[in-house]
């Protein structure tokens, strides 16, 4: 009898598989040839499961977001406000081992877009359920008196999404601009004229900004 596969289990394991060794030798290096080969099987073995490169990396894409989304809400559990805001930035800002991996692949995602505008959808979800958290931490800042009453939530909920998407590009580059404490003092830009000393404390922004 031929062997009955779970296409679905296969498929995650495919893309957990692609994630690891991300994980392990950098994004760069995960050709199709080096994925077949650490699931032992034929590169054209793939493709039974997947119609190409790009749906691996779309599949990849909304995993880290999955991810990310664990991530937040185990973070944010339990704080309020300024406090909050700040533990959802260090889970989608690339502060840390597991951060930077997941920018190379988001940004070779996204440079996949321009040749199938169709995989732009994903990032616009990302972007809808984030601003939606980021608005909420802004609004209940301001309730709590870290923030001024004039605080304009929403505009910097939008700058809050596109500095992450800008910080993860320049991480991938290598440029100075992805160090920590250079990306806290642009968040500081973002938020400083709003923020009452409350919320100074709360942001712990002078010990974030002058780390190394």
């Amino acid at each position: 009898m031929p062997k009955i596969v779970d296409r679905d289990a296969r498929r995650l394991e495919i893309v957990d598989t692609y994630l690891r060794l991300v994980s392990s030798v950098g994004v760069g290096a995960v050709t199709t040839r080096a994925l077949a080969q650490e699931l032992g099987v034929a590169t054209g073995s793939l493709w039974h499961y997947f119609r190409g490169f790009d749906e691996v990396l779309q599949r990849a894409f909304e995993r880290i977001f999955e991810a990310t989304n664990r991530r937040i809400a185990e973070a944010v559990e339990g704080r309020t406000g300024i406090d909050a805001l700040c533990a959802m930035i260090e889970q989608v800002h690339p502060l840390d081992k597991t951060t930077n991996d997941e920018a190379g692949v988001v940004v070779s995602f996204w440079g996949r877009i321009p040749f199938r505008h169709s995989m732009s959808t994903v990032q616009a979800e990302v972007e809808r359920q984030w601003h939606d958290q980021y608005r909420r931490h802004l609004s209940c800042a301001v309730e709590l008196g870290e923030l001024t009453g004039d605080t304009p939530v929403d505009r910097i909920a939008d700058a809050l999404l596109a500095l992450v998407t800008g910080v993860q590009v320049e991480h991938v580059m290598g440029t100075d601009i992805a160090r920590p404490n250079r990306q806290w003092q642009i968040i500081e830009t973002v938020i400083g004229s709003w923020l009452t000393q409350a919320g100074r404390s709360a942001a712990r922004l002078d010990e974030r900004t002058s780390a190394v």
